[in-house]
């Protein structure tokens, strides 16, 4: 579940509305004199946390009471440190730190800084500090193996940086950076949580998305509206987490025949520096719709199917089939029915699922959601063609050039060659094979980074690397199948014809654009 954190102490020692939000929130971050605060406040705040069984983080800042730690300081690095120890000796003990105003958005992008602050939380034991999930703070507290709990705010409002490439709050002095409404202030808490994502457009009618992860979402104590949304926020995380923990496979079936399936979720981005690939799901796309058909959160598990197993469903609740289609069979009592691939379907518990013939595609998604999560009723059929606008009408994969596609002669022929699946494919990348002639003109190379749908040129031709790949590679990288069309290699059989076709960014990330719409779609009908 989602935590909601909020800074203490700010207005004095057990302040009346202090007092109430510890009531709704999971972690408080007590102000221990940099910014705001004394030694009786925190006193009185750490006690009144333990009564409640709140978590409790050291909120240090540049030490600034005349500016409320809001404005930048120049400080000598002995100097901030000893201010920070002095500040964190009103908190003996404490093993969570969250940076304050100005410090804290200066470690948001300062990777020197952020290296300093890092270093410091380690030699004083602090496992844990609260910060924004693409800062550097984050970045360096993670190479000294400090856990990140990643922060988004609920009562303010984000910008993107596109020279630095990440997220910042905007401004407090431009016009309306705070959020003032509940309303407002709740949906955005509730994108944040559910979907992963913010609005950064000035027009909240006409939503700028961009993606942000969050473990905790932070309501600041002195927002007028902070008590109401803590009440209402901490609602709305419980309901989604009673929803979630009834989404998903795990304790809700039983395989009488294995087959061969396993459970998938999403990919988990960020570990390729250390060696981890991202994995997850071959087919995102259908797991992502059959979990948003039933009312789930879109990455719940899903028993990804490649040989059929017989299933045994344990509680009540729906189900819905994506992905590569097989013929499926729901046998309950004495009767055996067909069921349909891409709606919505009652079960029971100890009704059985088996499978007969598969008709097309590779990876076969069962995804399923307990009767006490809701959730919408049965529905028609969805098949893939009304959410596939997306996809190229001719069936073709695109591409973008790769690193190492300079080197090569003659590219045209890539795209002219009748390329085919091979038997050698998993779930790390598929081999290709075709008429011979396609030469990359470079000698030995580096090896270098490559990603989820690289394109390599081996002496035996190409490979298309998956979402289970290794993380770096050193064959050239002659092409890169565009992130809209990577889930669309997972259901690629074995000796089955693939066309490319190139595309340009732009178009490329337009059609990112459009196969997220087709997902909003089924959001907004969930």
């Amino acid at each position: 579940m989602t935590m909601i954190n909020c800074d203490i102490g700010e207005k004095g020692p057990l302040h009346e509305e202090d007092c109430k939000l510890m009531e709704h929130i999971h972690i408080a971050n007590i102000a221990c004199e940099g910014h705001a605060g004394d030694r009786e406040s925190v006193d009185s705040f750490r006690t009144l946390a333990q009564a409640r069984g709140v978590g409790v983080a050291a909120h240090l800042s540049y030490p600034d009471r005349a500016n409320f730690g809001r404005a930048s300081m120049e400080l000598p690095e002995e100097e901030l440190l000893a201010a920070l120890d002095a500040q964190l000796a009103l908190l003996p003990g404490v093993k969570m730190v969250k940076f304050h105003g100005a410090l804290y958005n200066d470690s948001w992008k300062d990777a020197r800084l952020a290296e300093t602050l890092a270093g410091w939380l380690m030699r004083h034991d602090i496992g844990t500090v609260l910060a924004p999930p693409d800062s550097e703070l984050a970045a360096a507290a993670r190479r000294l193996g400090l856990t990140v709990l990643r922060e988004a705010f609920a009562d303010r409002r984000y910008e993107y940086d596109e020279e630095g490439g990440r997220l910042r709050l905007a401004s407090r002095a431009a016009p309306a950076a705070a959020i003032a409404s509940v309303d407002e202030a709740l949906a955005q808490a509730r994108e944040i949580a559910a979907r992963g994502r913010v609005n950064v457009g000035a027009d909240p009618a006409s939503p700028v998305w961009k993606p942000i992860k969050a473990d905790t979402i932070c309501i600041h104590s002195d927002s007028p509206i902070a008590l109401e949304l803590a009440v209402k926020l901490r609602g709305a995380l419980e309901e989604a987490a009673k929803a979630a923990s009834a989404a998903g496979v795990r304790g809700n079936i039983r395989l009488v025949k294995p087959g061969f399936c396993g459970t998938a979720g999403l990919p988990k981005y960020g570990r390729q520096h250390i060696g981890v690939s991202p994995g997850g799901a071959m087919d995102c796309f259908s797991l992502r719709r059959g979990n948003l058909m039933l009312g789930n959160p879109e990455g719940s598990d899903a028993l990804e199917i490649v040989g059929p197993p017989e299933i045994e469903i344990l509680t009540a609740g729906r189900f819905v089939l994506t992905g590569g289609r097989l013929d499926a069979f729901l046998t309950r009592g004495g009767g055996r029915a067909a069921v349909e691939h891409s709606r919505v379907h009652e079960a029971r518990p100890g009704d059985r699922l088996t499978f007969g013939d598969r008709r097309y595609g590779v990876y076969t998604y069962f995804c399923f959601r307990g009767g006490e999560g809701g959730g919408p009723a049965p529905a028609e059929a969805l098949p893939y063609a009304a959410v596939s606008g997306w996809a190229d009408k001719d069936g073709r994969v695109r591409v973008l050039p790769g690193p190492e596609h300079r080197f090569l002669p003659q590219p045209g022929l890539f795209f002219l060659t009748q390329w085919r699946t091979t038997f050698k494919m998993d779930k790390m990348g598929i081999r290709l094979t075709g008429e011979p002639g396609l030469a990359c003109g470079m000698g030995n190379m580096v090896s270098g980074a490559v990603a989820d749908g690289t394109v390599q040129l081996t002496n035996d031709g190409p490979i298309i690397l998956l979402r289970h790949r290794q993380t770096t590679g050193g064959y050239p990288r002659i092409f890169n199948v565009i992130s809209a069309d990577i889930d669309l290699l997972g259901q690629f059989a074995p000796n089955q014809a693939i066309h490319f076709v190139q595309v340009t960014p732009e178009q490329a990330r337009e059609f990112a654009r459009q196969k997220e719409a087709a997902l909003d779609k089924l959001r907004g009908a969930a």
